[in-house]
């Protein structure tokens, strides 16, 4: 049967035999692929390496550093409207009614969702040619893949709850659509997006445990001490005593409640056993526990959690998150186009191709300003002076000086542009009044019918610096007198 030292059945012709003719339809056909095709034993049977999506799922739910992280990816990914746009108006409304009959949208939600935590989504069909509806499967009961000696797909080993094995899509794999997060090296399954933290790690003989278990037990031993230190050991020695009077004293310290009195003649020795708080001896740990969870989750905590400068930063880091977001949403529309929309314009007798279908997620326009920008918006009134400063601050690193003098500065401008506004006398008369009115107030001897009469003239006063600033020439003059009159009477009292 072989004639050949390799092995090469005798009915394969030589001629047509290459190291690129790999599949059946090549071998009989003649043609070709890449050498790229060939695959791995391992490919036989494909399990979900070193982390099961049950275990994924159950780290999502139990971690709240990823299962914020999932959230917001999630909402940056389907928080935006899909829009489908073709050529043909028919196929338009046949999507639009489609998606609005089966409430796909929620359904696609849930899935982005477990596509995160798991690396992984499926999406079942009714049949292989009937899309009338849709539904997810439950990645926590998937337990493997099955494939041919050549590699191809057979179908999905799925565990129910009795136990038995099922196999999804055997005979008819094109009722299923898969979807991949992260997939490199001819990798059987994607990647979740904290899959470095949730595998474990070998370094020479020594096994480390996934990063999130670490971090439950960290979290777990702060805990303890916390507590260890609000409720701790105590130990209560009485010297001298024998066992029946340590009885005794036993009894009455188990009646005793906080803030009871004692009648004593012997004091005990109360003694505490708390362990140390090692807050500055972790402080470090903790927080690089911090940042590899930022890392592992591909997503900015401290942009929720943490102080003006790290929200500043991690803003920054927002924008390559964003990126990322719209390459995801790029890969479900190529995915749901290619095998889900399509279909359903065949099933309807429309050609895909001259509907010419695109869908796409609308973005955010963010629209970075320049200076010049921001100083137009502040002239117009549309920023106030306080955050066109903060602008700057920010976004320039220029070193301003504080807003409550710049703040005064433009009083004091204000009050000097209305001076020549008033007559010179009336503003001659204020400025005396003013300096005799200071000298009162700082005079730290009056008593109360002075003080009292001290603050009718400074009420007055500020009646007539309103006058003077409104123009309101007459009224000064009328105000000016008054204060003159009431200055006389204090001054008077004063004597």
């Amino acid at each position: 049967m072989f004639d050949s030292p390799i092995g090469t059945p005798s009915y394969w012709k030589k001629s047509t035999i290459t190291l690129n003719e790999r599949t059946p339809e090549a071998l009989y056909e003649g043609k070709k692929e890449p050498e790229a095709q060939i695959v791995k034993s391992r490919y036989f049977r494909e399990e979900p390496e070193n982390v099961d999506f049950r275990t994924l799922i159950r780290y999502n739910d139990a971690t709240p550093q990823i299962s914020t992280a999932v959230y917001n990816y999630s909402e940056l990914i389907t928080g935006t409207e899909m829009t489908i746009e073709s050529q043909n108006e028919k196929a338009k409304k046949i999507i639009d009614e489609w998606i609005r009959r089966t409430y796909f949208y929620d359904k696609f939600e849930s899935l982005v969702t477990t596509l995160l935590v798991c690396g992984n989504a499926l999406l079942e069909k009714l049949d292989e040619d009937d899309t009338r509806d849709v539904e997810e499967v439950d990645m926590s009961t998937i337990i493997s893949k099955k494939r041919d000696e050549f590699g191809r797909l057979q179908y999905y080993e799925q565990r129910q709850q009795e136990g038995q094995i099922v196999k999804l899509g055997e005979g008819n794999l094109s009722r299923y659509i898969e979807f991949n997060l992260t997939n490199y090296s001819k990798g059987a399954w994607g990647r979740s997006l904290f899959y470095s933290l949730a595998v474990p790690r070998n370094s020479g003989f020594r096994h480390s445990a996934p990063l999130i278990e670490i971090m439950w037990g960290i979290e777990d031993a702060m805990g303890g001490i916390m507590l260890n230190n609000a409720f701790p050991i105590t130990t209560i020695t009485i010297p001298g005593a024998n066992d029946a009077l340590i009885k005794k004293e036993t009894a009455k310290w188990a009646r005793y409640k906080p803030g009871d009195k004692r009648i004593q003649k012997i004091k005990p020795e109360i003694e505490f056993f708390e362990p140390s708080e090692g807050s500055g001896r972790y402080q470090f740990i903790v927080e690089h526990m911090e940042k590899t969870f930022e890392l592992g989750t591909q997503f900015p905590h401290d942009i929720m959690t943490g102080d003006f400068t790290s929200r500043a930063s991690s803003e920054t880091t927002e924008n390559i998150t964003l990126k990322r977001v719209r390459g995801f949403q790029r890969y479900l529309c190529n995915k749901l186009k290619g095998e889900l929309f399509d279909p359903i314009l065949l099933s309807s007798g429309i050609d895909p191709d001259e509907a010419d279908l695109e869908i796409a997620f609308t973005t955010q326009n963010i629209i970075e300003l320049e200076v010049n920008q921001v100083k137009d918006l502040k002239s117009q009134g549309l920023l106030s002076t306080n955050e066109a400063r903060e602008w700057l601050r920010t976004n320039t690193g220029m070193e301003l000086p504080d807003d409550d003098q710049i703040l005064q500065d433009e009083e004091d401008k204000k009050q000097a542009d209305l001076q020549p506004k008033i007559a010179p006398a009336v503003t001659a008369k204020m400025k005396d009044l003013e300096s005799r009115i200071i000298t009162l107030t700082t005079d730290k001897d009056t008593d109360k019918k002075i003080k009292e009469a001290q603050e009718t003239l400074e009420h007055k006063l500020e009646l007539v610096k309103e006058a003077i600033i409104n123009g309101k020439e007459t009224a000064a003059k009328r105000g000016n007198t008054v204060l003159e009159k009431i200055l006389k009477e204090l001054e008077e009292m004063q004597k």
